[in-house]
């Protein structure tokens, strides 16, 4: 089986055009430069690959846009208004960890405290933390496996967001905190790739038989 994991395109918020206080986290759109990243990894993905891999996404206007665009880029739709040849699934459990609704300015005002407790514990305020995310995120992996084994497919396609894809490798490779700490952010329509350990080049993490790449780690940033 191979997992292939994507962060949605740069969206509003990532640029600062658009304020959690003023839009809700849900309804944050792509930008034109989003656009552009997710047509671009649907060319990457294939044809082959969209049309025989189980989608999912999150529900979040962005992570639809960015899975839609991806089928443009493939060649697979003409446009955002022709329907997907393909069934997706969304899932909320697959929802950005939830940052609360005070806007950029309330979330930057916690960071220092957010620094003393841990990044993975600190719950923001309104919101949730990285380890209340995990608890879904378990419950996800849990049916979403079921779920492949029952169809018999053998490739998928996970259209989320940068965080909540850290911590579905945190739980899939069973990592401490100390190395889901070690894990950077993804870039908007990076794709990140699990699999068969043989099948994996340059494995950044191992278990079991399982393997991935396409992970960016803090060590990368130091060399």
């Amino acid at each position: 089986m191979i997992i292939k994991l994507m962060r949605h395109g740069l969206s509003g918020a990532n640029t600062g055009e658009e304020d959690l206080a003023e839009v809700p986290d849900h309804d944050i759109k792509l930008v034109a430069r989003g656009i552009e990243q997710a047509r671009a990894a649907g060319m990457g993905l294939g044809k082959d690959f969209l049309l025989e891999a189980m989608i999912y996404r999150s529900p979040y206007r962005r992570a639809r846009q960015t899975t839609h665009e991806a089928f443009v880029g493939a060649g697979l739709v003409a446009s955002t208004e022709e329907a997907l040849p393909v069934r997706t699934y969304e899932d909320p459990r697959l929802r950005e960890v939830e940052h609360g609704y005070a806007g950029q300015a309330a979330i930057d005002a916690q960071r220092g405290l957010r620094d003393k407790i841990g990044y993975f514990w600190y719950q923001m305020e309104r919101g949730e933390s990285p380890v209340q995310a995990y608890d879904r995120i378990s419950g996800f992996l849990e049916s979403f496996m079921r779920q492949m084994e029952r169809k018999k497919s053998d490739k998928a396609l996970i259209v989320s967001h940068g965080l909540t894809i850290r911590i579905f490798i945190m739980r899939f490779f069973h990592l401490t905190v100390e190395q889901f700490d070690t894990l950077r952010n993804p870039h908007n329509c990076d794709v990140i790739t699990i699999g068969p350990k043989e099948s994996i080049e340059k494995p950044q993490f191992v278990s079991g038989r399982w393997a991935v790449t396409g992970l960016r780690l803090l060590k990368d940033d130091a060399a």
